[in-house]
């Protein structure tokens, strides 16, 4: 009888049960006179039953007494089988509505899955109960006669004869069932066990119940006498108009000038590519993870949309690019960004839900059995790239970070950019200003790149400067450049493009740790120990390692051991360098704050 009164409360799950219902579940139309004080034990019965088996919460939470009966409260994250089928069955429908027959049939075998079988099988059910298993069963025919007919709008045919066979040896009364395995032997060159199908249900509607099949079983029974051509179209058929499959192909453009300075680049890209060969011999379980890391400037973006141009042949279901840059952690601002890139893909905005946790589970439901490349840029946090992962062992992600925030993801592989060297830095601003310029001008040439510390940015923001300055001489704008207090400035645009990238690093920094690296670039300081920065701030030293190492995990200064350090080295004090160009940036973002303030 408990178990009577839980099914009925979970089947009406955070809605009120009326006493009256349950008492007609439980003694029908004759209840003795005892019964709603009968009810109330089994009430306290199953919340102590609860009260032992739940953590976090207790019995009276669960089942709630109201005003006119009882309610069992499910939280969002507890599940509940027949909750979960009817959301799998009704997103398929709408799937299938939008032309997503794949994604919508591997939504009906995830709900056909929680099948074991029948309803309520070990319940004496009661008028209401039986009812409900019913229903229920009803929905899983439904559910299955829905994927059924997908599977042969995929050309499935071969795959469902044997089940469907099975279904009309069980139920041939069941015409939905007798068509499709009609159709199916049909598109399987099997025209005349088709017709026996035909004879053999015909036979056994008119013994068991003296009815002749349906009008439409009828026509189609007629259609294979005359060897019909419309059979292949159709309810049963190819889905007619259904929208072509969409494949985004959302990355920004490739820059026909890029230099790769960077080995661990083509290491990963044949990391990369060699996940045919391995899903040929072992089929892997995640997909493959690629972190870009670097300070600013240093071409982030551009090195992981360069690598994403090399590989985006390897992933025919679509690439999709997300720049994070300004987006927080709130679960709904990732929730509308997971939003729009289902919607990108094809995933109709009413079949996704607007939940975060959901999302991701139709995001991950997506490509799961695809071959997607996602690229996020400018992620901030961990939970961006968890809620952004794609699930497919075929799909892979590449992140680009200010810091090194994918270490933790298992597999992964890092690329470290640290800037050009000098002769990488001279073939990328001959690209842009032409290699005569840069000939004729070696020593200015080199001058200028050296004052860049090596930033892709920085270059091609020198390079654009000169272009636009055709009779300038390199020399002359070099010496323009040696003065720090306006390099940021004649830069021009790519200065502004670097002023931002630092400031966006610096704003992802703790407030004392930005605050000293103000104070320290305000003092002119480019070589900083810990010791140092504990006498500059006035923190203690722990203190002054952690920020170190904070600036350090942001790319904002590199840690070394100079020959000039060598004896502090073995004395255990690491130095830290800023770099120039880096730190005159800083050094204006501090002048602007002091103008403002």
């Amino acid at each position: 009888m408990q178990r009577r009164v839980l099914a009925l409360l979970l089947l009406e799950a955070n809605r009120g049960v009326r006493v009256d219902r349950l008492v007609e579940e439980l003694w029908g139309d004759r209840p003795p006179v005892s019964a709603r004080t009968t009810l109330q034990t089994y009430i306290y019965h199953l919340r102590r039953l609860f009260r032992g088996a739940l953590i976090g919460r207790t019995g009276e939470d669960l089942l709630v007494t109201r005003p006119f009966g009882y309610e069992l409260r499910l939280a969002v994250e507890d599940e509940f089988d027949v909750h979960e089928f009817e959301q799998l069955l009704a997103r398929a429908k709408t799937m299938r509505e939008h032309g997503l027959l794949e994604d919508a049939s591997h939504q009906l075998r995830e709900a056909l899955d929680l099948w074991t079988g029948e309803p309520l099988a070990d319940i004496d059910a009661g008028p209401l109960l039986a009812a409900a298993a019913t229903r229920l069963e009803e929905s899983r025919k439904a559910a299955l006669e829905l994927r059924i007919d997908i599977d042969l709008q995929l050309g499935r045919h071969h795959e469902v004869v044997s089940e469907l066979s099975s279904l009309v040896n069980t139920d041939a009364a069941h015409e939905g069932f007798v068509s499709k395995l009609m159709v199916a032997l049909v598109r399987s060159g099997r025209r005349a066990e088709a017709l026996d199908v035909y004879q053999r249900a015909r036979a056994q509607l008119i013994g068991e119940y003296g009815l002749e099949p349906s009008g439409s079983t009828r026509q189609l029974h007629h259609a294979i006498l005359n060897d019909e051509s419309g059979l292949s179209v159709g309810p049963t058929g190819p889905a007619a108009g259904a929208p072509t499959r969409v494949v985004p192909a959302q990355l920004l453009p490739d820059i026909a000038d890029f230099v790769d300075g960077c080995g661990d680049l083509v290491r990963v890209r044949g990391w990369l590519e060699s996940r045919e060969a391995e899903t040929g011999r072992e089929p892997r379980s995640a997909p493959h993870v690629v972190g870009v890391l670097g300070p600013p400037g240093v071409g982030k973006t551009t090195s992981a949309l360069h690598l994403a141009h090399q590989v985006r042949h390897l992933f025919p279901d679509g690439q999709l690019y997300e720049n994070l840059d300004g987006l927080d952690d709130h679960p709904d601002s990732i929730a509308q960004t997971l939003a729009r890139l289902l919607r990108s893909c094809g995933v109709p905005t009413d079949v996704s839900p607007t939940g975060l946790v959901e999302l991701s589970n139709t995001f991950r439901t997506w490509t799961a059995d695809r071959s997607v490349l996602v690229v996020l840029d400018n992620a901030r946090s961990a939970a961006q790239v968890r809620a952004l992962h794609p699930a497919g062992p075929a799909c892979a992600l590449v992140v680009t970070s200010r810091t090194n925030l994918v270490s933790s993801i298992p597999g992964v592989a890092t690329v470290s950019l640290t800037g050009m060297d000098v002769d990488d830095a001279l073939t990328l601003l001959g690209r842009v200003i032409g290699e005569h310029r840069v000939a004729a001008e070696p020593q200015a040439a080199r001058r200028l790149v050296l004052m860049c510390d090596g930033l892709p940015l920085a270059v091609r923001a020198v390079g654009v400067r000169l272009v636009n300055r055709p009779h300038w001489s390199l020399q002359h704008f070099a010496d323009r450049l040696a003065v720090a207090e306006n390099r940021v400035i004649e830069l021009g645009p790519g200065g502004a493009s670097l002023l931002a990238s630092v400031e966006a690093s610096l704003a992802q920094l703790t407030d004392v740790t930005r605050q000293s690296f103000y104070t320290v670039i305000a003092r002119g300081l480019t070589r900083l120990t810990a010791g140092a920065m504990s006498g500059i701030v006035k923190v203690g030293r722990s203190t002054a390692e952690t920020i170190l190492e904070q600036l350090v995990d942001a790319h904002l200064v590199i840690e070394c051991m100079p020959a000039a350090d060598r004896l502090r080295a073995r004395q255990g004090e690491a130095s830290y360098l800023v770099p120039s160009l880096l730190a005159a940036v800083v050094r204006e973002l501090v002048n602007r704050q002091l103008y403002v303030a």
